[in-house]
């Protein structure tokens, strides 16, 4: 059973200190002649700094000595705020959240500098170059929407969407090359998405593999009812099919929902050849 640290020796030994302590530090010395297997319980103080307590056996005929250095009540201070104080990644997601709640309400101004104010704190936080991304996506600012974009991915390579935004901004740059590795990049993390299924759909179109560009276009509209240009090219697969009702429809569909659309002309050109 563990022995409880004798009030009486703790008592004598406090007086011993308060005489002792002059200073921030002080050497407790004595001789102990009872039992060394009993811990004596030390306390130091001084005016103006924090009491420091310790436990201490010494051996029965030597000389016990204890270091005590005492830490002000200004310092001590200090470090207690330094502690209660938010770390930089907490700070940033606070800024974050602000970010978002303003996003929200429809301030994207206000939102933006939040987000700025997130990733000077913690810039490895994904979520803000996220929030940064579409931000500047929405403004067609590519520059930033590439640089943004890029620490995000580099950050959380599980933040697949931007992927495709990303490659978006790189082909309105001109970079070519750069846009076809995002959008690689994006169908690779985003198999089953309306996006991936069409530029699939497409391909196998163009490779003349026309019912499995039938079976990706009919997944693409499925997935993505007013989805312009995969109904375009369904009812293009369509008339390659012969299945001039599907194709009528699909046409029709396309110039419902986008009637000065790139491929306008050609559908109005199909649409009277499947009547």
């Amino acid at each position: 059973m563990k022995k409880k640290t004798p009030a009486l020796a703790a008592l004598a030994l406090l007086s011993i200190a308060s005489l002792l302590f002059a200073g921030a530090q002080a050497r407790l010395k004595g001789k102990v002649t009872n039992d060394a297997t009993m811990p004596y319980h030390l306390r130091f103080e001084k005016e103006g700094f924090v009491p420091m307590e310790v436990d201490k056996k010494v051996p029965v005929g030597e000389v016990g000595v204890v270091d005590a250095k005492l830490q002000s009540t200004t310092q001590a201070g200090a470090a207690a705020a330094a502690a209660a104080a938010p770390s930089p990644s907490d700070q940033a997601a606070l800024l974050f959240n602000e970010g978002v709640d303003l996003l929200n309400a429809g301030n994207k101004a206000a939102a933006e500098v939040k987000f700025l104010e997130a990733v000077g704190k913690n810039p490895d936080l994904p979520q803000g170059w996220q929030a940064l991304t579409s931000l500047a996506y929405e403004k067609k600012d590519w520059a930033k929407t590439l640089d943004y974009g890029q620490k995000a991915v580099e950050l959380d390579p599980s933040l697949a969407q931007i992927y495709g935004v990303l490659a978006s901004a790189a082909q309105q740059t001109g970079d070519k090359k750069a846009a076809a590795e995002w959008q690689a990049k994006f169908e690779s993390a985003n198999p089953d998405t309306p996006e991936s299924l069409y530029n699939k759909g497409v391909d196998a179109y163009n490779k003349k593999k026309i019912k499995d560009a039938e079976a990706l276009l009919q997944k693409a509209v499925d997935a993505k009812p007013d989805f312009a240009l995969a109904h375009f090219w369904l009812g293009m697969v369509s008339f390659n099919l012969n299945k001039k009702a599907a194709a009528r429809e699909h046409l029709e569909k396309y110039l419902s929902l986008d009637p000065n659309g790139s491929e306008a002309a050609t559908a109005k050109e199909i649409l009277p050849l499947v009547k």
